[in-house]
């Protein structure tokens, strides 16, 4: 799904709204309000954007550097969250006369225009609440000492964002992983409009941030953080931190998600159709089984929930990866049409799922079984002979295994038999050995 919703809104109003402090504690003995970015963005509501979270400081003496030093530490409220993107952090703060002074230092790419506002409109506000600063001054540097951005901004510019014009909504669609790591589940957001240009980077970042609807969970590996994001020919380049290949899934399906929630959501936006990864600017051949050397490709068959109602299951499909002769497992979702059985649904898929993403498909071009049977923990499948002997050795090899782990997968079939326009074929296998599939890395 591609589409902008031209909604109009003004940013002016937004930030006004949204930042209204919230009444003082009456029993406060030292109040003072914090400014977070809101879990849950709303456009419609008092909530806005930000919010403040009251904090009672108590009768002890906080300096400016104690003060934003707490700040950074984050909001207390399970419904806000920081502003502050990953790879950003806290150096100091300096007071001169009625000027603070903040300095952030920035180790990744940098956040979006709206990010960049928003994270500045809750310092502003933050910082102007203590006693005699009239305005606020924030410096951002790389991590070698360059200066990023260095602006200063007084009371009524929080009312002066992107000039108080118009902008339009921009509708995402992200990938999260369900809690089980067993399929994506979409969550569509829309958020305030960004140039396409940078709606890759902002896609990427909430990501790391994480889904807003429950029962969801981010399928990236903890630590990961975003160096760049770029976009040429249609291939967006991901380039992660090591903490995105250092703590790599060790499930096989879990695996998939990951890349495939980064893909998927990429995938979505004008512009691009393929993404390649890269760890702290280097290609990885494997990930932990699969060859991600090579650009992905969009992928919705891992996409949930399973609907019973519109007679979908959830299925195992094994294929050998692009550079070895190794099974790999890829959870799908199946469904079934007409009076079709589940194994014949199920081998449908398999003989149908492209070449894409590390893995071949070596039934690509083959005309599908004759039929699919099962009686009782034996599955009995009859292929077209002319079609199976126009195979090399090795690319039969590969069907049979291929067909025997997907069918076998499936609870309560046990055996595969293997005939060829009824004629029993031998030297078929029957069923899977360990030996067929690919472990990971050590």
């Amino acid at each position: 799904m591609k589409k902008n919703c031209l909604l109009t809104m003004v940013l002016l109003f937004l930030l006004s709204a949204c930042g209204s402090p919230k009444q003082k504690s009456s029993d406060a003995i030292q109040p003072f309000q914090f400014y977070y970015r809101t879990a849950q963005t709303s456009f419609t509501d008092e909530t806005g954007l930000i919010r403040a979270e009251e904090r009672d400081l108590g009768t002890k003496s906080f300096t400016v550097e104690d003060l934003f030093t707490l700040y950074f530490e984050g909001p207390e409220s399970s419904d806000l969250v920081s502003p502050v993107p990953s790879g950003t952090t806290f150096q100091s703060v300096e007071r001169s006369g009625s000027q603070l002074t903040i300095y952030l230092r920035q180790k990744y790419a940098s956040q979006s225009g709206i990010d960049q506002s928003i994270l500045d409109a809750c310092l502003v506000k933050t910082g102007l609440q203590i006693d005699g600063i009239r305005r606020v001054r924030i410096r951002v540097e790389s991590l070698g000492g360059q200066s990023m951005r260095d602006n200063t901004f007084s009371a009524s510019d929080i009312m002066l964002f992107d000039n108080g014009e118009a902008i339009q909504q921009t509708e995402i669609l992200l990938y999260y992983s369900d809690a089980n790591h067993r399929c994506l589940l979409t969550e569509k957001r829309t958020v305030p409009y960004l140039e396409p240009e940078k709606l890759p980077d902002y896609v990427v970042e909430q990501l790391l941030r994480g889904p807003q609807t429950p029962g969801m969970v981010s399928a990236l590996p903890q630590g990961t953080a975003k160096w760049e994001v770029t976009v040429d020919n249609g291939i967006c380049a991901v380039d992660f931190n090591e903490d995105f290949y250092r703590n790599r899934p060790k499930d096989e399906q879990a695996e998939q998600l990951a890349l495939l929630s980064v893909v998927n959501s990429l995938c979505e936006l004008d512009g691009v159709n393929q993404v390649q990864f890269y760890v702290e600017g280097r290609k990885r051949t494997i990930y932990e089984r699969l060859d991600i050397s090579s650009p992905f490709s969009m992928d919705t068959s891992v996409v949930g929930p399973v609907r019973e109602e519109l007679n979908e299951f959830e299925g195992t499909i094994c294929l050998p990866g692009q550079n070895d002769h190794l099974l790999h497992r890829l959870t799908v979702r199946v469904r079934t049409r007409g009076n079709i059985s589940n194994e014949t649904a199920l081998i449908q898929t398999l003989f149908s799922r492209p070449n894409q993403n590390s893995l071949r498909n070596p039934m690509e071009g083959m005309e599908l079984p004759n039929s699919v049977t099962l009686s009782g923990a034996v599955c009995r499948v009859d292929l077209n002979k002319q079609a199976l002997e126009s195979l090399d050795e090795e690319t039969r090899t590969e069907v049979f295994r291929s067909i025997v782990a997907t069918l076998t997968a499936q609870n309560g079939i046990y055996r595969v038999l293997f005939t060829a326009d009824g004629e029993s074929i031998p030297d078929a296998p029957n069923e899977p050995e360990p030996d067929w599939y690919c472990s990971g890395s050590d």
